[in-house]
């Protein structure tokens, strides 16, 4: 990881750590670095149970990305706690193959706070 992070630009290293350390805390959550499929370039993937939970990539905006299967998406809009521009997110999620993946930039720390509910309950439909 170290070595991936040492390319990365300074800013979107602070908002990475932040928001790293975050899902890091989540139970039985696997770190990774892959080569993402969507735009060819590597990325931290994050996995529970051996099923992804996000990944995070590093273009000319930082985003996190994760898959939206019917109940999860069920369960987003039914959670009157998540902040509305990442539900809208999750709504306008694209289908790559047999799944759809919502993306959602991250300008600042803030954004983290903003994002991180999404994927605290996308691990706990996992952890399930």
């Amino acid at each position: 990881m170290q070595e991936f992070l040492a390319r990365v630009k300074p800013k979107q290293k602070k908002i990475f750590t932040s928001l790293r350390s975050s899902i890091k805390a989540l139970p039985e959550v696997e770190e990774s670095i892959e080569i993402d499929e969507l735009s060819g370039e590597w990325c931290p993937a994050y996995r529970v149970r051996g099923t992804d939970l996000a990944r995070v990539r590093f273009e000319d905006q930082l985003a996190v990305t994760f898959p939206v299967e019917p109940n999860f998406e069920k369960k987003v809009y039914q959670d009157e706690n998540l902040d509305n521009a990442v539900i809208e997110r999750v709504k306008e999620a694209e289908e790559t193959g047999e799944t759809k993946w919502a993306s959602v930039d991250i300008k600042s720390t803030d954004d983290v706070e903003n994002v991180f509910p999404v994927l605290k309950l996308r691990h706990s439909i996992l952890m399930a």
